[in-house]
């Protein structure tokens, strides 16, 4: 192990040889496990560069040593830095990056962009595979105010402590783990993460977050958050910690401003957390723990307000404040809290009073009887006619809307399709003509085969049709129920016709949209999908004019289906056969997706790419296989783009051939 000194010229008269080193000749000369120390008086050169590190090193500095420029560890580099500022005048620049496996060990480091025009890029980048541990990290402050100023992590493990952060942290597909530390941030998110990223906040302070643009402090998407005594601060705002897309947080000991749960996310408040605002739950999301101290002000807005069957389960609620009504909840969120109280609460300081027993003060309790409970859909005498004005009076709102039939048109394809729905709509619409009138009418079913390979639009030409149906005032609703083998077969008997018949009352005065129906006769004569079967046949029966059942699923299996019931066939006369789209067609299909997405791409390039991936790779999913191959491309360009850290509009909406050209088979 050598040992190399970064510093001055140190040669004179009576010392002939140098003893010290250039900091760019050290870096060259040293070997794995070498040390280099720099000198506290060392002058960098000018020039504001980014030195390449691919060795496992370990370089100090004396007294916080100033470098101009940043360091790039990769290739399973193991590094260890102590002492050091790391600074960058230009835009556009790391000052630390750590990929491709390596490790990096930091104590004592701090980092600047002293950059005053131009676009930030991430100040600390850690991506494939890479460590990264830091102790007392400080991160200054940003001149430019664009909202990028930040650390980011994918695919790598980020563990930051005893620090201070003037930025903003993202993660995807990460671990981030930050102990002791300030985080604050007001031009963005101060924390995001994505795609099961997991994250651990301990005895941590986030503030920031931007109310006027809805930037919550913490947001988290698809992934695993645990905060212990930590605070999160973004006042006079709903969603300080906002969870989505099932998200899940575990928190103890701590101190949230405001907390919004959507979209089947959870979190577990434990016993001694405290939010200070309000409490939103929605979508399926759900609030669990044993106790929720809720300050909530005497700010008459609405403590806990919770809808879209969320779930609310905690031993009891402890508020500082009394306001009508505390809690909102939806009648069909489950509600399970034995006790609400308004306890003592000492606004000078902010904290809530313990009596001698150190234990809470109740004022007042049993605060369930004052929760008001709300309905979302009003029940009306005329279903129909409510339902039709509400839709009216959104389409207003929104301007003029395309019909269903000229949607039907401007659909790529599907020329035999379009064919058959205009036939079955004409006749639908020319027998309820005739029955307003008092004339006779042939006998007709509304119910439907839509038959053909997955996507082809089966289900988008079936909201179509409902969208006509209702508009010539066939059916009393503009919905569309979309079920399938999993919702309507239980595991044991009896329970079969229950689960299906709620299903079918659900789509009452719409369309029940069965996909791959075929599934239901798939199981044997043991089966349970036959006793749903029995019960869609009897609803049909009992309820023919006010549903329409469209079953769906590929041709030949659904012939079989038919045939495993006398009574199918002739209760579904109406059949539309959804060929497979031509290769110019799926071109046409994916070209729109994208533009429909903002995305801007080389028609003849895509062309090319498709036919090609096409030949080789068909598995007759149409639509379906369009899509994944757009999924792919984005995915190809989104990586290009982050890798280079260039978030211009334009980088974020073009796509290159290069990008086109890393998904061809």
């Amino acid at each position: 192990m050598t040992f190399f000194v970064v510093g001055p010229d140190d040669r004179g008269f009576f010392k002939k040889q140098r003893t010290t080193w250039e900091f760019e000749d050290a870096l060259n000369q040293a070997s794995d496990g070498d040390n280099i120390l720099i000198k506290r008086d060392y002058q960098f050169p000018l020039e504001d560069q980014n030195y390449v590190i691919n060795k496992s090193l370990n370089i100090s500095g004396e007294d916080n040593t100033f470098i101009l420029g940043g360091f790039i560890i990769k290739n399973g580099a193991q590094v260890k830095l102590n002492n050091l500022t790391l600074r960058h005048y230009q835009d556009k620049n790391n000052c630390l990056q750590v990929t491709n496996n390596s490790q990096l060990i930091a104590t004592h480091v701090s980092v600047v962009n002293d950059a005053t025009t131009g676009q930030n890029y991430p100040i600390i980048y850690v991506d494939d595979g890479a460590t990264a541990q830091f102790d007392d990290l400080y991160v200054e402050k940003d001149k430019l105010g664009d909202g990028a100023h930040r650390i980011y992590v994918e695919k790598g493990n980020v563990e930051i402590k005893n620090s201070t952060l003037n930025c903003k942290i993202t993660a995807t597909e990460a671990n981030l783990t930050l102990q002791n530390t300030t985080l604050s941030y007001g031009e963005s998110n101060v924390l995001s993460l994505y795609s099961n990223t997991v994250a651990t906040l301990q005895n941590v302070t986030v503030t920031g977050g931007v109310k006027e643009k809805d930037y919550p402090c913490i947001f988290s998407s698809e992934s695993i958050l645990n905060i212990t005594s930590s605070i999160i601060k973004e006042p006079n705002y709903s969603g300080a910690l906002y969870l989505q897309k099932a998200a899940q947080a575990k928190v103890e000991n701590s101190i949230i401003d405001s907390l919004y749960l959507y979209n089947q996310s959870k979190i577990d408040v434990g016993n001694t957390s405290r939010i200070v605002e309000s409490i939103i739950i929605e979508d399926h999301s759900a609030l669990t723990g044993e106790t929720l101290l809720l300050d909530g002000r005497d700010n008459g807005k609405i403590n806990i307000f919770s809808k879209g069957e969320s779930n609310i389960k905690l031993d009891w609620i402890g508020l500082a404040f009394e306001s009508s009504p505390n809690i909102k909840i939806e009648d069909n969120v489950t509600f399970n809290v034995p006790e609400v109280y308004v306890l003592k609460f000492d606004s000078t300081n902010d904290e809530y009073d313990l009596d001698e027993n150190n234990q809470y003060t109740i004022v007042k309790d049993n605060l369930q009887n004052d929760i008001e409970y709300f309905t979302t859909q009003k029940k009306e005498s005329n279903p129909k006619q409510a339902n039709k004005a509400e839709k009216d009076q959104k389409d207003l709102q929104k301007g003029p809307q395309k019909s269903g039939m000229q949607q039907l048109d401007e659909m790529i394809g599907l020329e035999t399709v379009k064919q058959q729905v205009k036939e079955f709509i004409a006749v639908t619409v020319l027998n309820k003509k005739r029955e307003e009138k008092g004339l006779n009418t042939s006998s007709q079913t509304l119910h439907s085969l839509f038959l053909g390979n997955p996507g082809t639009g089966k289900t988008t030409v079936a909201r179509i049709v409902g969208h006509v149906l209702y508009e010539k005032g066939v059916i009393a609703e503009d919905k569309l129920i979309e079920t399938s083998r999993a919702d309507l077969v239980a595991g044991y008997v009896g329970q079969t016709a229950e689960k299906t018949r709620k299903v079918l009352e659900s789509a009452l005065g719409g369309i029940l949209f069965v996909d791959e129906a075929y599934t239901l006769a798939s199981g044997g004569q043991n089966d349970f999908g036959k006793e749903a079967i029995d019960e869609i046949l009897k609803f049909m029966e009992d309820h023919r004019s006010n549903i329409m059942i469209i079953f769906a699923g590929y041709t030949n299996d659904m012939e079989k289906f038919l045939e495993t019931n006398p009574g199918l066939r002739s209760r579904i006369p109406n059949k539309f056969d959804f060929e497979d789209y031509t290769v110019d067609e799926m071109v046409q299909i994916g070209l729109f997706a994208l533009k429909k997405q903002q995305y801007h791409v080389n028609p003849s390039s895509y062309a090319d790419l498709l036919k090609n991936n096409l030949s080789k790779d068909n598995d007759n999913s149409n639509g379906r296989w369009v899509r994944n191959l757009n999924d792919k491309i984005i995915k190809k360009q989104a990586v290009r783009v982050a890798l280079s850290d260039s978030y211009s509009e334009e980088d974020l909406i073009n796509i290159t051939d290069a990008d086109l050209d890393a998904v061809r088979l």
